[in-house]
């Protein structure tokens, strides 16, 4: 028993390796993620830009994805692009940080006002950062809105936000300005192939539930 176990453990680890090795050595993953790239930026004025949370840490520190974000959001917010700033996301998982409220930190710990900064922190998914955002900013008719995320990540919350009744203009973060993308670009590929087979799964789940 004590053999098979180890057997099938040390297939799965030379799969994982093999599928790295791939990923590095190879363009697959920037193929695979070039339809999800698509979506270019239309940088124009809206009623709100609103930045979807990309994780935060049990102590409220926002992740790498939830910081480059919010301070892109920021950017567009000082470019006069917006009067308001939205920052969407609860809590990912049970033992992680409310991202909204990291994000909100650090923006104010880099010298935003408390007062242009509003949180949405009850959603956890694209789905329902969407319906909760809907929830905020339908009834003052601010349904013209830049949206921030991850450029994979745009295909997806586009289609969900529109699903919810947004005009949508997309602000992903610029490529160039992605932490992998400029310091490690073939070891990036790993983290991009993970968020490539991922939002490819979350399209499918996303369509069979009607969601966008």
């Amino acid at each position: 028993m004590f053999f098979k176990l180890r057997l099938w453990v040390t297939r799965v680890l030379a799969a994982l390796g093999l599928l790295a090795l791939v990923a590095v050595a190879t363009p697959i993953a920037d193929y695979l993620a070039q339809p999800l790239l698509k979506i270019e930026a239309r940088l124009r004025s809206a009623k709100a830009v609103v930045v979807l949370g990309g994780g935060a840490y049990g102590d409220g520190v926002p992740s790498m994805a939830s910081l480059a974000r919010a301070v892109y959001g920021l950017s567009l917010l000082r470019a006069g692009y917006a009067p308001r700033l939205l920052l969407s996301g609860g809590r990912a998982k049970p033992d992680s940080g409310m991202e909204a409220l990291a994000m909100k930190n650090l923006l104010e710990g880099v010298g935003a006002s408390a007062k242009i900064l509003e949180i949405e922190g009850r959603s956890s998914r694209t789905y329902s950062n969407a319906v909760e955002c809907a929830r905020i900013l339908q009834p003052q008719g601010a349904m013209h809105i830049l949206l921030v995320t991850h450029p994979t990540h745009m295909l997806r919350a586009k289609l969900t936000f529109e699903k919810a009744g947004f005009t949508v203009y997309p602000a992903p973060i610029p490529w160039e300005r992605l932490p992998t993308a400029r310091a490690m670009p073939r070891i990036g590929r790993i983290p991009l192939l993970y968020n490539v087979v991922y939002e490819y799964g979350g399209l499918v789940l996303y369509w069979w539930r009607g969601w966008l």
